[in-house]
């Protein structure tokens, strides 16, 4: 495991978490990027934790993919599978052609972010 990537990508976790806020509370809040950034925080959470167990991801933002290559017995994964939801999000708002509907309320989304960072403090 190379220490040092998995520090990386919690890094970008933190940030992205840090747009939620900002999406969520800031001047010019967006729900919309709100729920982008915590489908990217849980994205690179799930990422993080395969370089630690050591193991290879393809390029994606499915977070049920990228969940189920961790072992059904780690710690994580169950708590992990509830945020899969937000895949959709990873590129709903992002490009014309993908359309969601309903934009999640502000209290899903910081139901969301509270649910990411207890599962970002499980290092």
């Amino acid at each position: 495991m190379a220490i040092e990537e998995v520090a990386g990508w919690l890094v970008v976790v933190d940030d992205d978490l840090k747009q939620v806020v900002n999406n969520l509370h800031g001047p010019m809040p967006s729900l919309s990027g709100a729920a982008y950034h915590c489908q990217q925080a849980a994205e690179k959470r799930v990422k993080a934790l395969l370089v630690q167990a050591g193991l290879a991801f393809p390029k994606t933002h499915d977070n049920a993919a990228l969940v189920g290559l961790l072992p059904d017995s780690h710690r994580l994964k169950k708590a992990l599978s509830n945020l899969t939801k937000l895949t959709p999000y990873g590129v709903a708002y992002r490009y014309p052609a993908e359309d969601i509907r309903e934009l999640p309320s502000a209290a899903t989304i910081e139901a969301w972010k509270v649910a990411i960072e207890e599962i970002r403090q499980s290092v």
